[in-house]
């Protein structure tokens, strides 16, 4: 199969050595272009495949424990209290993140209403505009058809595309990192106007602002350490003065500290906790228990960047030595190479490390893969192609053996029904391969490759919806609900030795914990009248109350069965169970043994 490329595939190809002009596309069967319409039907068609698989399954599965949960529930606390300056969570003040994408939500759940959905819509629409910034970024370095190069491979980056489907912090914090990056670019390009520089410039400033605002000061560090190495490495000094400063400073500064002020005005714990506790404490400390090798984001991006991991470093490895477009006044394609190294080098020296952390880096390899291949196109090689066959094959083998892995093991059947799952993505991604390999046309190959990743990854995503039961607390919920009809609002509800971050948002009440502290330790400490720091306490309450609902491990209820506490079974699976202080009523149904 001869190679073809992403670009001309859609919608850009040559005729007799000539450019073809937006709106045509070639008849084999004749010499004549097809009409404009056809074009703009197919790009129609094209743009509404791609909304479809980005965000058309954002409500299929529930939300689940401990991210999701807690990155949904905050903002709902913002909206029931009516306060948005002191987030908390579970009742609790939590200051571990800033406050900016629990603002986004809450807006969302006021004008869109509180679902799966709306919780999930602000990474989702990070990413994509992730995306969109990447093509304006490559189209502006090396030309349009490396700006689709790169948007393309970057939404089909397995990583990427999976933290736009979930609900964490780290997919806003890239998208306003890479907004800070097109600004800064875009100050060093000489095609531009001195007007249109200084706007840039506050771009820069201002999307450097919302970034700490989204996960804090990783926003500007980041940034910062890799203008400090690419200046020091490149003696060029000249590219700082053309950044505003004395615009620019005022304009983060009006954006990022009004919050900060306030919750601390609100709240005299907060510096210590935030900035002493949640930055330089779990940067240079493991309390948190997030340690890994120093080669953790290596392997992770290496896992992470599939089906573009060889690629990726190859364009990585080779950027270095090529030539700077002639219309910067820095070298852009270097500055890339050390935003992805140094990224990867800072989170490898800190302490905490998880999976989110290294997504900023994806779009800066994106853009040097698309920069790479310049005019070209990605080349859909047979080796390309058969590498992604051999990973759905690959797929479609082990997705039975996941339930051998010895951490699930012991509950093999209730990971089983993923199976399915993981298999259906596996032999998408063959298909997609073998339809790529057979095309005729460079025009259907590439679209057929693009699209087909899509969907492997968000049959991946959405077949997570089968374990919900692990992850989730919303089919206990809905158990129990079925058991006694409605929790009663006024009764005291009991979080016993855990505390499950997606309770709160089923049950739509925060709960009251029970011999635990956790994450939410320094909320405890700051209002301990709010939780319960023992058993015996626990139990004293309960046999004084003339109702009440718990929430507990199954091990515990064994526990209190076993010293006599009159707990009544509501609802329960294999690790959870929901009781009740008073007895069911006798026209409800049975409920069912913990082993049922």
């Amino acid at each position: 199969m001869p190679r073809s490329s992403l670009w001309v595939s859609l919608g850009t190809a040559t005729k007799r050595g000539k450019p073809i002009m937006e709106g045509e596309s070639i008849d084999t069967r004749s010499s004549q272009p097809r009409s404009f319409k056809l074009s703009r039907i197919a790009t129609l068609c094209f743009a509404f495949l791609f909304l479809m698989l980005w965000f058309g399954a954002l409500d299929e599965r529930e939300l689940f424990h401990p991210d999701e949960g807690r990155y949904a529930e905050i903002p709902h606390e913002m909206v029931a209290s009516g306060d948005w300056v002191t987030p908390r969570l579970n009742g609790f003040k939590y200051f571990e993140k800033p406050v900016l994408q629990y603002w986004i939500t809450a807006a969302s759940y006021l004008a869109l209403g509180e679902e799966e959905f709306v919780a999930r819509l602000w990474p989702a629409l990070a990413g994509f505009l992730t995306v969109f910034l990447v093509y304006l970024l490559g189209r502006r370095l090396a030309g349009v058809r490396a700006g689709v190069a790169a948007a393309a491979v970057l939404a089909t980056t397995f990583q990427f595309f999976v933290f736009s489907q979930i609900v964490t912090l780290d997919m806003g914090l890239s998208f306003f990192l890479t907004l800070a990056l097109y600004g800064f670019l875009a100050t060093q390009d000489a095609r531009t106007s001195l007007r249109q520089r200084r706007i840039n410039a506050i771009l820069m400033w201002a999307a450097m602002a919302l970034a700490v605002l989204s996960k804090g000061l990783v926003g500007i560090v980041l940034p910062a350490l890799v203008l400090m190495v690419y200046t020091v490495l490149h003696r060029d000094w000249k590219c700082l003065g053309r950044l505003h400063w004395g615009i620019g400073i005022p304009v983060f500064l009006a954006i990022s500290l009004p919050w900060f002020i306030w919750v601390q005005v609100r709240n005299p714990e907060f510096f210590q906790f935030f900035f002493i506790h949640e930055h330089f404490g779990r940067f240079a400390l493991d309390e948190h228990h997030r340690s890994g090798k120093w080669y953790y984001f290596v392997a992770m991006l290496l896992v992470g960047s599939l089906p573009w991991s060889l690629l990726y470093v190859k364009a990585l490895f080779t950027a270095w030595r090529k030539p700077s477009p002639s219309t910067f006044a820095i070298n852009p394609i270097r500055l890339l190479v050390v935003w992805v190294v140094t990224i990867t080098v800072f989170y490898s020296l800190s302490r905490s490390k998880l999976p989110g952390y290294i997504l900023p880096v994806y779009p800066a390899l994106a853009l040097l893969l698309g920069c790479s291949i310049r005019g070209e196109g990605i080349p859909l090689s047979r080796r390309l192609l058969g590498g992604i066959a051999a990973l759905g094959l690959v797929a479609v083998a082990a997705a039975p053996l996941i339930t051998r892995i010895p951490k699930i093991a012991n509950e093999a059947d209730l990971f089983a029904p993923y199976n399915y799952w993981a298999m259906a993505g596996g032999a998408i991604l063959v298909v997609t391969a073998v339809m790529s390999w057979l095309s005729p046309h460079h025009r259907i190959a590439a679209p057929t490759l693009f699209f087909g990743l899509l969907l492997a990854f968000q049959v991946w995503v959405t077949g997570t919806e089968s374990i919900e039961d692990q992850f989730s607390g919303e089919t206990l919920v809905e158990n129990a609900l079925d058991r006694i009809g409605d929790f009663d609002p006024d009764v005291p509800f009991y979080s016993v030795d855990m505390y499950d971050q997606t309770a709160p948002h089923h049950l739509n009440r925060t709960l009251i914990l029970v011999n635990f502290r956790g994450e939410l330790a320094m909320g405890i400490a700051l209002e301990p009248a709010k939780a319960i720091p023992n058993i015996e306490t626990f139990r004293r309450l309960w046999r004084d109350a003339r109702q009440a609902y718990a929430i507990m491990p199954r091990e515990r209820f064994y526990e209190e069965q076993a010293a006599g506490t009159p707990v009544s079974l509501l609802a329960a699976n294999r690790n959870v169970a929901i009781v009740a202080r008073t007895p069911p009523n006798d026209n409800a149904k049975r409920p069912r043994r913990p082993d049922q």
